[in-house]
This record gives structure tokens, sequence and C-alpha cells, in this order.
């Protein structure tokens, strides 16, 4: 499990390792009950402080990400349907938000937003039936 973190960022290097591991549980590359790598490595892999993973992993465990089992280690939680769903929703919405507020600098009105979006549904909705037909 390749994870990288930016020294340089502004991004708190906690905050990179949690985005990072909610990513991957987000996409399904990390899946319920699979072990998150050990504090211990993780931070010895990144060059970080342990106490800087074991805040990362804290926070996980308070939003309802994964779970802790003392002497045992770090899992995906069991029951992610709602709380995935919440997340997926929250990151479009951010997306949405970003787009719209693009697009009201430019002077698109909803009509034609309207007719740009359709217009890109439109066209990954052909990439997936042309992928299908593969």
């Amino acid at each position: 499990m390749t994870t990288k973190v930016d020294v340089s960022s502004f991004i708190p290097i906690y905050e990179q390792v949690k985005r990072e591991m909610k990513s991957r549980i987000l996409r399904g590359i990390l899946k319920p009950r699979d072990t998150l790598p050990p504090i211990r490595d993780l931070a010895e892999e990144l060059l970080i402080n342990p106490n800087t993973v074991a805040r990362a992993y804290r926070d996980l465990e308070q939003e309802g990400f994964i779970t802790t089992r003392v002497g045992k280690g770090c899992f995906v939680s069991e029951n992610l349907g709602e709380l995935l769903a919440k997340e997926k929703t929250a990151g479009c919405n951010r997306i949405f938000d970003a787009a719209l507020s693009e697009a009201a600098a430019l002077g698109l009105d909803g009509d034609e937003l309207r007719a740009c979006f359709e217009e890109r549904l439109r066209l990954i909705d052909g990439r997936g039936q042309e992928e299908a037909k593969r």
C-alpha cells in the first residue's frame, strides 16, 4: 500500500494520511474488515512520527470509517453503507459548488449550465455504452 505525503503542503500531514485512507475506503480499495497498515509501519514508510499516523487513525475512527481492536490493529468498519453514501454526496456537492461558482464567474445562466451538464452526461453515457460493447 503506497501512501505519500507532501511535507511542503499547507495541509497537515495527519490530514493527508486521513484523506488517503478515507479515499481508499470510498473507492472500495479498502473493504469492510480489511486491516489498515500498523501505525508504526506506516509511519516508518512515510518517514513521519507515529503520533501523526495515530492522529489520522483516531480521526477516522471518530468519523466511523475504522475500528480499533486493542492488540489486533485497525480495521475498516463493517457498517459503512450510510456513511459512504453521505461522504459521496458531500464530495459531489463540493464539486458542484465549485463548478457552479466558476460558471457564475463566466456569466453562464441556468439554461446554459443545464445544457452543458446534459452534454457532459451524454458523453459519459456514450463512453459507458462503448466500453460495454467491448
